[in-house]
């Protein structure tokens, strides 16, 4: 009978292991599996009940061994042990959410006239009931989630380094703001628990995929990414989230590898995977890739619904998506090469923000519609039926 004992001794060490790597491995087999969001949540949610189990039956198992075995058994507790607790210590506080991205440690907002952060910096700007903020985009790769408020409303700013995007979200759910903590990364996404019902959120759909409040799903807070010294163009009064003293080391290195004024050493054996500028108009999902929107700059295209305009800022580092329609026509836009945009229909100029500066059109705008710049494998991973513009 020592034969059951080992084994039921090794299941236990495997389910622990299982259980961690579930949810916090964001090795790429493991993001892969389709029924892994399945699995972690099963584990993490009776993993308490599964222990017990575990040890219940290795004590009655112990009764079943010879006389002549205990010693040997004793022999194979002793690693299996050693092992479930380093396997326990790493998933429980080391490798997990909670602790390799802690919550900000300071919120306190700077006005544009004591800013000390660099103008061409990317940040993420929102304006709800015309109170406008800006959180430099650097600061969510330390903080998945950056909780705020503006006018009593409580909002997150999010963000996930496996798909790379940040949406902004209403944290309120039937009224009652919810809290969130990281859970980890499942499907190329970061999840998150609520602390309130214990469900699973996925930062990519907003909703939850585990758990009770099945149906409900955060609403949007409308947000533009550029530089800030664009955004501040835009509402001159915003306020700005300066860094965390603690973090200017890594928020600096980070910036310079979006700028490409720094790269990754060569052991760092992690390609990024492609980037592109996706947007979902009356239910259909469309692409961009990244690399060939800077080349063209400016792209009119027509999916499901309005056309769209599709361009760079100046400086290249973000884009937007425009709904070509104004009072009732539609738009097409062309940009020169002095960088100059122009609508082909009655040769009015507009800046980069769809906004009309000179000739017939002054003073009119074009809708601004929500897009993401992020990876294209965590695009179609929730998207399967995106479809992608051919330059």
């Amino acid at each position: 009978m020592l034969w059951i004992f080992v084994i039921l001794l090794w299941m236990v060490f495997t389910i622990q292991l299982i259980k961690g790597l579930r949810a916090n491995g964001p090795l790429s087999a493991l993001q892969k599996l389709s029924w892994q969001m399945d699995l972690a949540y099963a584990k993490w949610s009776s993993v308490v009940v599964i222990r017990i189990v575990g040890v219940i039956a290795l004590l009655v198992s112990v009764f079943f061994v010879p006389d002549e075995a205990r010693l040997a058994a004793l022999a194979w507790v002793m690693p299996a042990l050693a092992l479930w607790g380093g396997i326990y210590w790493l998933f429980n506080h080391y490798w997990v959410g909670r602790v390799t991205f802690p919550p900000i440690g300071r919120e306190v907002f700077a006005c544009a006239e004591d800013n000390a952060v660099d103008l061409g910096l990317q940040v993420i700007g929102v304006e709800p009931n015309g109170v406008a903020k800006a959180f430099p985009a650097t600061m969510p790769y330390f903080y998945p989630q950056i909780p705020d408020e503006i006018e009593g409303n409580p909002i997150r700013v999010t963000y996930c380094s496996l798909c790379h995007s940040g949406p902004v979200y209403d944290l309120r759910v039937d009224g009652k703001p919810l809290t969130f903590s990281l859970i980890g990364a499942i499907s190329y996404n970061a999840t998150f628990s609520d602390t309130i019902t214990g469900s699973w959120w996925r930062q990519e759909t907003r909703e939850p995929a585990k758990g009770p409040p099945r149906g409900h799903v955060l609403e949007d807070v409308a947000f533009e990414q550029m530089t800030l010294g664009d955004w501040l163009d835009k509402p001159p009064d915003s306020t700005l989230l300066p860094y965390d003293p603690a973090f200017v080391g890594p928020y600096t290195f980070t910036t310079e590898l979006q700028s490409y004024k720094a790269s990754k050493p060569t052991w760092h054996m992690v390609g990024d995977p492609p980037l592109v500028l996706s947007v979902v108009t009356d239910g259909a999902a469309r692409a961009y890739n990244w690399s060939q929107l800077k080349s063209h700059s400016l792209v009119n295209d027509s999916v499901a619904g309005p056309d769209l305009l599709v361009l760079t800022d100046p400086e290249q580092v973000t884009g937007a998506v425009y709904d070509c329609s104004l009072d009732g026509h539609s738009l097409s836009f062309e940009r020169a090469g002095d960088g100059s945009i122009t609508d082909t229909e009655t040769g009015s100029s507009w800046d980069h923000f769809g906004r009309c500066t000179k000739r017939k059109l002054e003073g009119k705008a074009l809708r601004l519609i929500k897009s993401f710049q992020q990876y294209v494998r965590g695009w179609i991973t929730f998207h399967a039926q995106t479809t992608f513009y051919e330059c």
